[in-house]
């Protein structure tokens, strides 16, 4: 139940942060506080979603979050 059904799919942190790049992250493991991510590219991380589920799908990412990090290609 951690991050709920609008967080089956997420952006990876380390893809977008570290590298600019936007990839689709699936859940692997849902858990009570915690779910675990592995993404396209094969990280491996982990949200804590204690202060509530997501209310909105996490997939794709806003458009905000995408352009504030996003390298041009």
């Amino acid at each position: 139940m951690a991050g709920g059904p609008h967080a089956d799919l997420v952006a990876c942190p380390e893809c977008l942060f570290e590298d600019g790049v936007v990839t689709k992250a699936t859940r692997v493991y849902e858990g009570v506080e915690d779910d675990h991510y592995a993404c396209e590219r094969e990280h491996k991380f982990g949200i804590d979603w204690s202060r509530g589920a997501a209310t909105e799908p996490q997939w794709p990412p806003k458009p905000e979050l995408v352009a504030k990090f996003a390298k041009p290609r």
